[in-house]
């Protein structure tokens, strides 16, 4: 069984350190808004350079708000602007295109599909071996903690998933901590492979809680994939209560 994860857990490690890299932390926030990667899924989608006008009708924003978007993208790395160069009067078009993909981005990548294919087409093992490699991803990314409380343990599980490029907010109720993640750094090999690919998410979420020595939250702890459009949440169940219950199911 060994043979099997460990690659896939290495590889998600690699991936995820090339598209952590410094210029990551703009690019994670600039993604976080749902217009600005409509926008850079279009320009992905083709070929031409397009203008703004052509990019605001194409995701139904006003002119000026898409243009908002468009300089956080390029600001961010993730979009190149040029000037058209023609020999006309007036104010020269601003043309877009989305920046090229990193040459190490797009070879993990595929790498990473590889391996997850092989691993769906297991449907006896591949989701336990998957659970199992996102727990070893976990132990190599946070150290053993000692004595952290339930507060400061899941905020580092929070930091964790931010390092990561999953974008996370915290949202608090009486039951859960919840993590929205509104990002995820391997979102297009996740909706080819939900079940592989969000398993070793769920099994990176519970191996940190147990690497902070929060087991009985770890066994609680739940992720809900493709809630909407974007968004995955995962669920982190609170301390007992003084009636010694410790959760329910979220809310769907």
């Amino acid at each position: 069984m060994g043979t099997v994860f460990h690659p896939v857990y290495r590889i998600f490690v690699l991936y995820s350190r090339v598209v952590t890299e410094p210029t990551a932390g703009a690019q994670h926030v600039a993604l976080a808004v749902v217009s600005r990667r409509r926008l850079l899924e279009v320009l992905q989608a083709t070929d031409e350079q397009l203008d703004v006008v052509a990019l605001a009708a194409a995701v139904g924003l006003h002119v000026t708000t898409a243009r908002f978007h468009l300089d956080v993208l390029e600001r961010s790395g993730l979009v190149r602007r040029a000037v058209e160069r023609v020999g006309r009067r007036g104010r020269p078009r601003q043309l877009y295109s989305a920046a090229a993909v990193p040459e190490g981005s797009a070879g993990h990548r595929q790498l990473a599909a590889v391996l997850v294919g092989g691993l769906a087409a297991d449907v006896e093992h591949g989701p336990q071996r998957a659970e199992l490699a996102g727990g070893r991803w976990a132990e190599e990314a946070l150290p053993a903690g000692e004595g952290l409380s339930w507060e400061d343990g899941t905020r580092q599980v929070g930091e964790l998933f931010d390092r990561l490029g999953f974008v996370p907010r915290l949202v608090d109720d009486a039951q859960y901590r919840h993590l929205e993640l509104d990002g995820c750094p391997f979102r297009d090999v996740a909706r080819a492979y939900p079940r592989i690919v969000c398993t070793v998410h769920l099994g990176l979420l519970r191996g940190a809680l147990r690497q902070l020595r929060l087991p009985a939250a770890a066994q609680g702890a739940g992720l809900r994939p493709f809630v909407g459009l974007e968004l995955c949440i995962a669920d982190i169940p609170r301390p007992p209560s003084e009636k010694g219950q410790w959760w329910r199911e979220p809310a769907s």
